[in-house]
């Protein structure tokens, strides 16, 4: 990433959320963004049977989801034979790329965010996408306020384990430490 482009997703993803009148302790929803923008969401499961079996049977754990360009526009593979959590993850960081103006010919989720256009890239939408689902602020003040990750991730519709990466990734849990410590002193 970029020197300085995770302010600029903390300040991107507040935009974004602004304009669907969230405040950040809100659960941010990708598919209304979809809808929003005029972006179809296709589930694997609505494919013609034979692509849908290739891609469920073949890769149920591998694809997550795609952002595709189509014409002037996009629309999104959903794999919904995975979890709401963990679709809701995926739809954020193609929800992400999309933001970013990311340049790409598709955007294929796998759990390892290796969709073929790079670590910067790909990089650039985990971090805007965990902005967007759990934005750093509101982690801060869970940490503080002695959230379980299993609160943030049940508050937010996430996994457990993204609720954890987010406070541990954007320093949530160790600012509640330092604030702790100061309150003690």
């Amino acid at each position: 990433m970029e020197r300085g482009f995770k302010a600029g997703a903390v300040r991107l993803a507040l935009e974004i959320r602004s304009e669907f009148g969230l405040a950040p302790t809100d659960p941010f929803d990708p598919y209304a963004y979809f809808s929003t923008y005029g972006i179809p969401v296709v589930g694997i499961s609505e494919l013609e049977a034979g692509v849908s079996r290739m891609l469920s049977d073949q890769s149920r754990d591998k694809i997550s989801g795609a952002l595709i360009p189509l014409g002037s526009g996009f629309v999104v593979i959903d794999n919904d034979f995975h979890s709401m959590t963990r679709r809701r993850s995926t739809a954020a960081h193609e929800c992400a790329h999309h933001a970013l103006d990311h340049v790409f010919a598709a955007s294929i989720s796998a759990d390892q965010r290796a969709c073929g256009l790079g670590k910067g890239q790909e990089d650039e939408a985990n971090e805007l996408a965990g902005e967007l689902l759990i934005p750093s602020q509101s982690a801060k003040a869970h940490a503080v306020s002695k959230w379980s990750d299993h609160d943030v991730a049940e508050a937010y519709g996430v996994s457990v384990k993204f609720a954890t990466w987010r406070m541990n990734a954007n320093g949530a849990r160790k600012y509640a430490k330092a604030v702790q410590r100061r309150r003690s002193a």
